[in-house]
């Protein structure tokens, strides 16, 4: 019972890093796929996004987002 407790205030505590990092994912993909890339391929930059927590994302803002003109 007290893993279980244990485990709850875990996931209560990482769950605002959780949402951060799904809303991230949700929006570079949607990003990603209307507008374009810069340097790679989408479906790169796509995994970058996926498995590089919070740091991916940003890279992408900062690297690959194509300049809307």
């Amino acid at each position: 019972m007290n893993g279980f407790v244990l485990t709850k205030d875990l996931l209560f505590l990482l769950s605002p890093l959780l949402l951060l990092q799904t809303s991230l994912v949700v929006y570079c993909g949607f990003v990603i796929f209307k507008e374009g890339v810069r340097n790679l391929s989408k479906g790169a930059w796509l995994l970058i996004c996926l498995f590089i927590n919070v740091i991916g994302p940003v890279l992408f803002f900062l690297l690959g987002r194509k300049e809307v003109e």
